[in-house]
């Protein structure tokens, strides 16, 4: 299967600018330039630079040209997080280890239409979408809603009437697409959110309360959105961690 040329001309990008060709501030090629090099239209061309500075690699000026950002300073970032529950110990979300009475609730299971997240998922407006909407609970406080978003095209001909076996996603969708979305590559945006809806509010049983509003989306092969994650999480049951390396 032949990689897509906008994919191309990313990963030639992303290995320059790794390589130190381009450095941070410094313009890199015109999209004339870019058509040339790769022989492709001004619309691919287009969509490479778009999901570059998606990713933070690059800033478009309009009239100016394309910069490698100034914020790409170190090689390797380790970025972690915690969820830490009042009365015990921090843990990583990826820990098993139960320090505490923790449980998942699947809300409801539907499918849907909904055009803003279709365009997260890369997939037409028309077309089907299930949405997981799942409350997770510590000592009986929820303290996170997660809304799951997957296109209906990998769980066609799915049972979904079972909630209960659809608390763990990750094991369940791995079991039905054998896609560990935990290993996949991702993207994720951490936003704090205030004020918070009353449907939000009421969910995690908040009174005037800032929540971190977390979207992921997931990638499976070339690059492809298998899952779009919509997350509010209580402000005083997160933290992240963010260690550089010097180059």
């Amino acid at each position: 299967m032949s990689v897509p040329k906008y994919l191309i001309i990313i990963n030639d990008i992303k290995e320059q600018i790794n390589k130190g060709v381009f450095k941070p501030g410094e313009k890199i090629y015109s999209e004339g330039e870019l058509k040339q090099k790769y022989n492709v239209s001004n619309t691919t061309v287009v969509r490479a630079l778009q999901e570059l500075v998606r990713d933070g690699m690059v800033n478009r000026i309009q009239g100016k040209g394309t910069y490698v950002s100034k914020s790409i300073l170190n090689k390797e970032v380790i970025f972690n997080e915690y969820s830490h529950f009042p009365n015990n110990e921090s843990r990583s979300f990826n820990s098993k280890d139960k320090l505490c009475d923790e449980r998942t609730e699947v809300i409801s299971i539907n499918e849907i239409r909904d055009e803003r997240i279709a365009k997260k998922l890369q997939i037409s407006s028309d077309q089907e979408i299930i949405h997981f909407e799942r409350i997770r609970y510590v000592d009986d406080i929820p303290w996170a809603i997660q809304n799951n978003y997957i296109s209906k095209d990998w769980l066609m001909n799915v049972d979904l009437s079972n909630y209960e076996k659809f608390s763990s996603l990750s094991e369940r969708i791995n079991e039905i697409c054998g896609v560990n979305i935990l290993n996949e590559a991702m993207k994720e945006t951490i936003k704090v959110k205030f004020p918070v809806s009353e449907n939000i509010s009421g969910k995690l049983q908040l009174e005037n309360s800032p929540v971190y509003r977390i979207e992921r989306i997931t990638f499976v092969a070339d690059h492809t959105p298998f899952e779009y994650v919509d997350s509010y999480v209580r402000h005083n049951y997160y933290f992240i961690e963010i260690e550089k390396k010097k180059q």
